[in-house]
């Protein structure tokens, strides 16, 4: 009887003459597996042969089937189909607006620039809390001054945006671009029949004159308009002939006024009638 050696499935030594010989790739039904050894353990091998080959055989077949079909199923489901569909718009997509900025510059840099200028506007938009440190410092400003060095028009403004916070309707809102700030006409915690009663809220159409100020790009615009000159308060030159009550650059700059301060530095003269002696009185 001839031997035949075929590799054991733990290491590659000596089987025993059992062994049915070595045919290739038939063992375990095209998976190179050796099949079990016929004698049984009855050389001394124990059957160690046999058991290892149905363990091998076992795993491989458990793994070479699951897992090609758990892939396959997650491949072919609805989502699977639905991810590979999204995938492929958006690679579309990305070339032709690649192919597009390559045919037309011009217009690519308009839209990139259009882009960043909103991105820009969106980052430094103004919050709530801005408004209220905005506020809070103007408010602080007027209150080193005397009422009566003041401007009028900016203790005006900034006294009605306090009132309508204290009272608990000031309402900010966030458009993405820009902000609004703007009175209601009650306090949110309020629970009184007007207040939530739909049909008595104020209409859309009266919403402009209830905006009391726009945030754009990191700037209370009213706010700081209202705040200009904020320390001269105008009042105090009414009196005055209309000619004076407003000073121009070119009335600073011009030649009497260069003349008539040059004309205090001169000594005074007196002539005889404006003295005592010379019965000037």
């Amino acid at each position: 009887m001839t031997t035949t050696l075929h590799p054991h499935p733990r290491c590659a030594v000596e089987l025993c003459v059992h062994s049915p010989p070595f045919s290739g790739p038939s063992w375990g039904a095209g998976r190179n597996l050796p099949p079990a050894a016929p004698c049984g353990g009855r050389c001394g091998c124990g059957g160690d042969t046999a058991k290892m080959a149905a363990l091998w055989r076992r795993f491989c077949c458990s793994a070479a089937g699951a897992a090609p079909g758990v892939w396959s199923r997650i491949r072919n489901s609805k989502l699977g189909i639905w991810t590979r569909s999204l995938v492929n718009d958006y690679k579309e997509a990305c070339k032709e607006i690649v192919v597009g900025a390559r045919d037309h510059p011009g217009k690519a840099a308009f839209y990139c620039t259009l882009l960043t200028g909103a991105c820009v506007c969106g980052y430094k938009n103004p919050c709530d809390k801005s408004f209220h440190a905005s506020l809070l410092e103007s408010s602080n400003q007027l209150l080193i001054l005397s009422p009566w060095v003041r401007n009028g028009r900016s203790d005006q403004h900034v006294q009605n945006l306090v009132t309508v916070k204290n009272q608990g309707r000031l309402r900010h809102q966030n458009l993405l671009l820009f902000s609004l700030v703007y009175t209601a006409p009650y306090d949110a915690k309020t629970s009184i029949y007007n207040a939530q009663c739909e049909y008595l809220k104020p209409r859309w159409s009266e919403f402009p004159d209830r905006v009391l100020d726009i945030g754009f790009f990191g700037k209370w615009w009213i706010l700081s308009s209202k705040m200009r000159d904020w320390d001269i308060n105008d009042d105090e030159f009414i009196y005055l002939p209309a000619e004076l009550q407003t000073v121009t650059p070119q009335n600073l700059h011009s030649a009497e006024n260069e003349r008539l301060f040059e004309l205090k530095f001169q000594p005074v003269i007196l002539e005889e009638e404006d003295t005592p002696e010379g019965g000037g009185g």
